[in-house]
């Protein structure tokens, strides 16, 4: 039943893209021709106010094909009117940056409803001063103190042991009674985690400010990685996970709880969002670079059929991309 759920909530999160391109082109009376769960080949279509919905092969998402989007010749265009070529410059950026702002607004929601709720949290050790107990102990930044509700509940605890031992992690521990300045009884620094849960509207507001920053710490991550495989540092690849990969992570979330659940999910949305931006063919960012271009020179100095041909040899190898990573997952697994 976990499986399945992961499998449901990860397909709907993908989906969610694309239905976002759907919804704004519908919106503004733009033709959708079709509108596919996973790709080709088809496993199963019907049509529906003149749009055809398909079931396909290839679980990895799922796709939008607009009247007019991809048309080489122009002339073969029968309803300028509801053709995506024919609209304005702001109705096109409209439709292009639909799905990127669908994925945003599901990271907002999903931080939202954490904040609200609040996620336990534990103790992390932040620094360890030489010669400390701690130090003599073994004890080292980074590591997680264990079996307490709250840094409040272990300042006090270790307060109340001072010339006592106690067990940390395990390990035997004197607090000091006497304190060198600067540094507590046990000489650690700790970093309390979680998130008290906050009430409507303050989470509404806090969810929006984490999705922001959430997004620019993504694209500074998203930076390094394309500086590494630009410099030949094509190590930086396994940095990736296909679709395998990240249901793995999903379900180990999901067995944590729902709000860890849940936030993961409004992370990998906004994962979305900003791998959407690469100005790269057959992503959002392609299409928004292309559009931008004509705005600029005009439909006549940019080759129609190369701005096609190009999205569509982006997109193979995207795909191409997709398969390998997922295969690597699978013969990665245990």
């Amino acid at each position: 039943m976990l499986t399945l759920l992961t499998i449901l909530f990860l397909a709907l999160l993908i989906l969610s893209h694309e239905f976002g391109h759907f919804l704004a082109a519908k919106i503004l009376k733009i033709r959708v021709n079709e509108f596919g769960v996973g790709f080709p080949p088809k496993l199963f279509s019907k049509k529906m106010g003149g749009t055809e919905y398909s079931l396909n092969a290839l679980p990895f998402g799922g796709f939008v094909r607009i009247y007019g989007e991809d048309t080489i010749d122009l002339s073969a265009i029968e309803d300028p009117e509801q053709s995506f070529h024919f609209q304005g410059f702001l109705k096109k950026i409209l439709v292009v940056s639909a799905g990127v702002l669908t994925n945003i607004l599901i990271g907002w929601v999903a931080f939202s409803i954490v904040l609200g709720f609040g996620i336990s949290g534990g103790i992390i050790v932040g620094s360890v001063a030489d010669g400390s107990p701690a130090f003599l102990a073994g004890i080292e930044a980074g590591e997680t103190i264990e079996g307490f509700g709250s840094a409040d509940d272990f300042l006090a605890y270790v307060d109340a042991n001072r010339g006592q031992p106690i067990l940390i992690n395990d390990k035997t521990i004197v607090p000091r009674t006497e304190v060198p300045e600067g540094e507590g009884p046990l000489g650690i620094s700790i970093l309390p985690t979680g998130i008290e849960p906050q009430s409507f509207p303050q989470n509404i507001w806090s969810g929006l400010k984490m999705t922001f920053e959430t997004l620019g710490l993504i694209f500074t991550a998203l930076g390094s990685f394309l500086f590494n495989i630009l410099t030949g540092n094509f190590g930086a690849v396994d940095q990736i996970s296909g679709p395998i990969g990240v249901f793995n992570i999903v379900r180990d979330a999901s067995q944590m709880g729902s709000v860890y659940f849940i936030q993961l999910l409004g992370l990998i949305s906004l994962n979305l969002a900003a791998l959407n931006t690469i100005p790269f063919p057959a992503l959002d960012g392609g299409r928004f670079m292309f559009l931008a271009l004509q705005k600029l020179f005009g439909d006549k100095m940019l080759n129609r059929r190369l701005e096609v041909v190009v999205n569509v040899v982006g997109f193979l190898f995207l795909m191409a991309l997709m398969i390998a990573v997922t295969i690597r997952d699978i013969m990665n697994l245990q």
